[in-house]
């Protein structure tokens, strides 16, 4: 699976992606270039219309996924994981120490994706989602606290 790093502005097909996977528009605003100089988009699909997107930020010793998602027809066709497998690499050409990234404690597949992938849970952000305008319902349970995973390298 091709995974391409994309430098263009974000199109209303990123932005879909990036706010199903974090509906705060204004935190999303914050982590994506251009309002984040250091941030970095990488894309699976064309450049204007991904089938899925992560970006991340360098960290203290590494990198943070602060976003990850793919469009609700291609899930669960290993580009997630195709997606944190060329991030991970990236990280370890980099010299990087570790691979971050939080989710809320109510995405029980997401959690089982990246502990599948090596990470292991490293604390709990508490009340985390409530900062939210709107609420987050997931797996029929109000998401309240952000469960943060760590790969070291």
């Amino acid at each position: 699976m091709d995974v391409t790093a994309y430098h263009g502005e974000l199109t209303r097909a990123h932005w879909d992606l990036l706010l199903e996977a974090d509906p705060h528009f204004d935190a999303v605003l914050a982590y994506t270039p251009p309002q984040h100089g250091e941030a970095e988009v990488f894309i699976i699909g064309e450049a204007k219309t991904p089938y899925a997107i992560c970006v991340i930020v360098p960290i203290k010793g590494g990198f943070a996924i602060k976003n990850i998602s793919t469009s609700v027809m291609m899930r669960r066709h290993g580009m997630a994981s195709a997606l944190i497998h060329h991030v991970v690499e990236l990280a370890r050409e980099r010299g990087a120490e570790c691979v971050e990234i939080g989710t809320s404690t109510t995405s029980h597949d997401q959690i089982r994706l990246y502990e599948k992938l090596g990470f292991k849970q490293d604390g709990i952000l508490r009340d985390y989602f409530l900062s939210y305008p709107e609420p987050i319902i997931e797996n029929g349970l109000l998401a309240r606290d952000m469960v943060m995973l760590r790969l070291n390298l």
